[in-house]
């Protein structure tokens, strides 16, 4: 088995080995908050299952060296999301951008000046 031979999606935070082992991440490919394996061929010893982790991880974190990718110690991170984090911010975005929502009263910090009259807004 090559365990060099990793397909990268880096946008996705997915590497796919032709053994039918998936590695998500999420955060910084060079050092991700979360790390799912799926899909382990069941022939593999532990060993062997730790050093192909250990390759898909490094085929990661070069893939996003090599294709711009800011680590966390750059001026601007970008940081891979998960599938459900992106759909949250997706509804997040649409209900901020609704012209329906409801009009909320907006409290305003401003300093008037005592011989103004307090104005209802």
């Amino acid at each position: 088995m090559d365990f060099e031979q990793w397909q990268v999606d880096i946008n996705a935070g997915e590497a796919r080995h032709e053994c039918g082992l998936i590695i998500r991440v999420e955060g910084d490919p060079a050092n991700p908050s979360s790390v799912d394996p799926n899909n382990f061929p069941k022939s593999l010893s532990f060993v062997d299952q730790a050093r192909l982790l250990r390759c898909g991880m490094e085929a990661l974190a070069s893939a996003a060296q090599s294709g711009g990718y800011r680590s966390s110690t750059g001026p601007s991170p970008t940081r891979v999301k998960s599938k459900t984090a992106q759909s949250l911010e997706e509804k997040a975005r649409l209900f901020a951008e609704n012209p329906d929502k409801p009009k909320r009263a907006v409290l305003s910090l401003k300093r008037r000046k005592p011989s103004e009259p307090a104005s209802s807004d």
